[in-house]
């Protein structure tokens, strides 16, 4: 990162621009670099039907302000689902995030459904934002206190969020609850098998990069497995972004299986995201820009607070 190269952590500018990040704290208790996983999963649906029913379907730069207005209450509502503490001050917080989400994304919701003559989706999208809040508050909660060889758990707090997020998206082009649970699947076994490599990239982080991991074997498997079986049926469904996503991410799960480094571990989880939201952001650019002012703002609080250049896609440090 450029600024921690023109601003180092022993300047008295850094100081100053630490005490101004503190500020940020109250902030960062909803997790914002999440958002990272809301935003491309909620646009992957709406990108899955468009793709299916607009031949050539890509580069779309129309601002639609109501379908604005869902992505904020979504990502609000994803907020008040990552706060975690029991104090009184966190629980009213929650609240009030709740009600500012659905008071954003309902009336949205309502509009965008009006607008296209069928007003029954109002109720299929508004109970998948509750099936999502619920589930991701438990997806939160959990995910940092499982171990790896817990991987049914996870594969069971990963699925609903993973639906929930996708059929928001499908639902608000205009799709069908069969056919877009049938389109949902490459994209949930993706989900699924990133979410399971989060425990041994936390391991591996703490490791020296060229260090062998043990026990990874049944984990790179699993992923292995999920991964490729999401490119197959991206492929037979005719959804391009998820499997030509899922052709270029699977050798990092079949390298992490027969070369259980930290590095390639971290690697391995760390850019199937990325690499996602990029095809998805082919279809809708503005995706790439809202990932991009997120990764960037995030990494500035984290080096200016803590001293860490952090989300970050490096790996191997020089």
């Amino acid at each position: 990162m450029l600024l921690a190269r023109w601003i180092r952590t022993d300047s008295s500018l850094y100081g100053r621009l630490s005490a101004a990040a503190s500020s940020l704290d109250g902030v960062f208790v909803v997790k914002p670099v999440l958002l990272l996983v809301i935003w491309t999963m909620t646009t992957a649906g709406l990108s899955a039907f468009q793709g299916a029913s607009i031949p050539e379907f890509y580069w779309n730069t129309t601002t639609n302000w109501f379908s604005i207005a869902l992505f904020t209450g979504v990502s609000v509502l994803a907020g008040s689902a990552a706060i975690q503490g029991n104090g009184t001050n966190s629980d009213k917080t929650v609240l009030v995030l709740l009600l500012i989400g659905l008071t954003l994304a309902l009336p949205a919701v309502w509009m965008v459904t009006s607008i296209g003559g069928d007003r029954n989706r109002f109720f299929f999208i508004g109970g998948w934002i509750s099936l999502f809040y619920v589930s991701w508050r438990m997806y939160v909660a959990h995910k940092g206190k499982l171990k790896p060889e817990e991987w049914t758990k996870m594969i069971a707090f990963s699925v609903l969020p993973s639906v929930s997020l996708f059929m928001i998206g499908w639902h608000l082009g205009g799709g069908g609850v069969l056919s877009g649970l049938r389109a949902s699947a490459p994209y949930v076994c993706g989900f699924v098998a990133v979410t399971l490599f989060a425990p041994l990239s936390e391991k591996a982080m703490t490791m020296n990069h060229r260090d062998f991991m043990e026990k990874t074997i049944p984990m790179s498997g699993i992923s292995l497995l999920l991964l490729s079986i999401a490119t197959v049926l991206g492929y037979f469904i005719g959804d391009p972004v998820v499997s030509t996503a899922g052709a270029i991410v699977v050798p990092f799960y079949a390298v992490a299986l027969l070369f259980p480094r930290a590095e390639h571990v971290i690697r391995a989880f760390r850019y199937p995201l990325m690499i996602l939201a990029i095809f998805v952001g082919v279809r809708y650019p503005w995706l790439l820009f809202a990932m991009f002012m997120n990764f960037t703002f995030v990494r500035w609080y984290n080096y200016f607070r803590f001293g860490k250049v952090t989300p970050t896609l490096k790996v191997v440090d020089d």
